[in-house]
């Protein structure tokens, strides 16, 4: 979920209408069909964030330019999903450290609190994978939602690879952006294939949004559509390493606000929202999940 506007090297659009959306089965599928077995998820049943399935984020930790601060305050479960709440209220930075060459460390507190939630450092996921979500995104003007992965490698962003699954600004109501990206053979230049799907209004409904691959092929589908793919092999690099064919772990969150105008500023009147999501489900391969015992 890093900015989209950057070294753009190759773009794809593909513009759908969806008009019909699904309620959610009241559990997950012990299996789909194509093989696919329930390995991992979270149904949101409890009533708080379960901690052996996710870790917060907490203060300023990317986006430059962007304005708030995440706070653990802002990570709620309750009627059965996971809320992540953004809030016009100024917010310490747990992070700050003048002294710190980084950037992040430099901002003492943000004019927003906001939520963020990964499994980083407690669950990866591999091919082959198909990781499933039912959201609702939030309306406000600077609110920037995301459901994206980053992959586990030797190699720094933007080498390692990072798949945004559901990306959002908030002057663009009927957009969704999901983008696979790499880097160039240089490494530090990005390389995207980016695809849009149109849909009325998303704020008003829930969506499911699909990541699938395997050792070959990746795709992305929108309320079981599918709005983009890409072959993997098209991110191997001149020393035979391909990033995205190593493991990932998931982030979940919901930005304010922006580098430039990619997102709009945001109006302290439009808040509170809140990013919905009903639930994470993580499927393998039957074969796969053998060889994992």
């Amino acid at each position: 979920m890093r900015m989209l506007q950057r070294f753009v090297v190759a773009t794809l659009i593909s513009v759908s209408c969806f008009l019909e959306v699904q309620a959610a089965p009241n559990k997950a599928p012990e299996k789909l069909p194509g093989g696919w077995v329930l390995d991992w998820n979270d149904e949101f049943n409890g009533t708080k964030l379960d901690k052996k399935k996710w870790a917060c984020e907490l203060g300023v930790i990317r986006n430059h330019g962007a304005s708030q601060s995440y706070t653990e305050n802002c990570v709620k479960v309750k009627n059965g999903k996971l809320h992540l709440i953004s809030k016009a209220e100024k917010t310490p930075n747990p992070n700050y450290n003048p002294d710190s060459p980084q950037w992040t460390a430099k901002i003492k507190e943000q004019p927003y609190a906001s939520g963020s939630v990964t499994t980083r450092g407690i669950k990866e996921f591999s091919a082959p994978g198909r990781l499933e979500f039912r959201a609702k995104i939030p309306k406000a003007q600077g609110v920037w939602p995301a459901i994206w992965t980053m992959h586990v490698n030797k190699y720094s962003w933007p080498a390692n690879g990072e798949i945004d699954i559901l990306e959002h600004i908030s002057q663009e109501p009927n957009c969704v952006y999901s983008l696979f990206r790499w880097a160039k053979p240089d490494m530090k230049r990005e390389h995207k294939v980016v695809h849009v799907t149109t849909i009325p209004d998303y704020s008003k409904d829930f969506h499911t949004y699909v990541l699938e691959w395997d050792d070959e092929n990746m795709r992305i589908l929108i309320d079981e559509k599918e709005v983009g793919a890409i072959k993997i092999s098209d991110a191997t690099y001149e020393n035979g390493d391909n990033p995205l064919r190593t493991p990932c772990f998931l982030i979940m969150n919901t930005a304010i606000g922006g580098p430039g105008t990619w997102p709009e500023k945001p109006n302290d009147a439009d808040y509170p929202v809140t990013f919905v999501i009903d639930y994470v489900r993580y499927y393998t391969k039957k074969s796969t999940q053998k060889k994992k015992k």
